[in-house]
């Protein structure tokens, strides 16, 4: 459009011009605005604050602000123009209840201060040390062994006292009430332990089994072997003091050959002799017989033999 001569408007331009909706890509709502009577040219602005001049009982088109400016969201609501033509103040936003404000301070708590308290220290006691007496030094103690008590005065009464035992033999029953165990002596022999109770030093001795008598005879075997290899045979008898369940005699070498016999009065009897085929060389050959009693396990009876060996001519 060229604005150097002026040409008459026709009468429906404006209303033309105002029904252009707002927003669209409608190119004539760029174009200049001529008001109807007469005047510059005002063209339309799409924001700032240059206002746009409408003529007197011309209505304002919808959607058009007062002032200029883009127009508002299609479905929202245009904020309401003061008397003056400006927008009034949005009213104050309002928190739903239950919700505090995240810019709001949290409220003191109610009451004066309070400081902290100091802390109470805390005595510790020391545990008083356990004295102990001995009113006995040692016990002694049958081979069957068996549970023995320690007579002791402790201050405080009943306080703990360390214990030491290192005899494999003896065990602690109840370390409170100072009591002990024994295994039975099956060694033969008398022995002895010592027990360190709080110090104090407790002497533990048992004593051995009696021994069960047994008995060979004779004492020693000789036997000889002539040029052509042939030997005698001998007896020997052993016996025991008690009751035996059984004999066993057992030969060191196995050219020496052992056969038992049944005896009498709790007696038995072996015939001893040496085998025709040891080939044994010419001289002196020395062995032994073992003796022992199943009542009497621990207990062994040597019977020594001695074997000549007559050299050829």
């Amino acid at each position: 459009m060229t604005f150097g001569a002026w040409r008459p408007v026709p009468a429906n331009l404006w209303a033309m011009q105002a029904v252009v909706p707002p927003g669209t890509n409608d190119t004539r709502a760029l174009q200049p605005v001529v008001p109807i009577g007469g005047g510059t040219p005002v063209a339309p602005t799409t924001g700032g604050s240059a206002p746009v001049t409408f003529p007197v009982g011309v209505p304002m088109p919808a959607g058009v602000p007062a002032q200029g400016g883009p127009p508002p969201a299609p479905g929202s609501s245009p904020r309401p123009v003061t008397p003056e033509g400006r927008f009034s103040p949005l009213p104050a936003g309002v928190i739903p209840a239950g919700q505090p404000s995240q810019t709001a301070p949290a409220a003191p708590p109610s009451g004066p201060p309070t400081s902290p308290s100091p802390s109470t220290p805390v005595s510790v006691q020391k545990p008083q040390p356990c004295q102990l007496t001995l009113r006995l030094a040692r016990t002694e103690l049958p081979p069957a062994g068996g549970e023995f008590t320690v007579s002791a005065v402790r201050d405080p009464a009943n306080c703990p006292a360390p214990i030491a035992v290192s005899a494999p033999w003896l065990a602690t029953v109840d370390p409170s009430e100072l009591s002990f165990v024994a295994e039975p002596n099956a060694t033969g022999s008398s022995r002895d332990t010592l027990i360190v109770i709080g110090g104090r030093q407790f002497y533990v001795r048992q004593s051995a089994a009696p021994q069960v008598g047994l008995a060979a005879v004779p004492g020693r075997l000789v036997f000889g072997i002539d040029q052509k290899g042939k030997t005698e045979t001998k007896t020997l008898t052993a016996w025991a003091e008690q009751t035996p369940g059984s004999f066993v005699a057992k030969p060191q070498h196995p050219w020496l050959v052992i056969t038992p016999k049944r005896g009498k009065e709790h007696r038995q009897s072996y015939e001893i002799t040496v085998r025709p085929d040891a080939a044994l060389p010419p001289g002196r050959h020395d062995t032994q017989i073992e003796l022992s009693t199943a009542d009497a396990p621990q207990r062994i009876l040597t019977i020594p033999v001695v074997v000549e060996v007559t050299r050829p001519n």
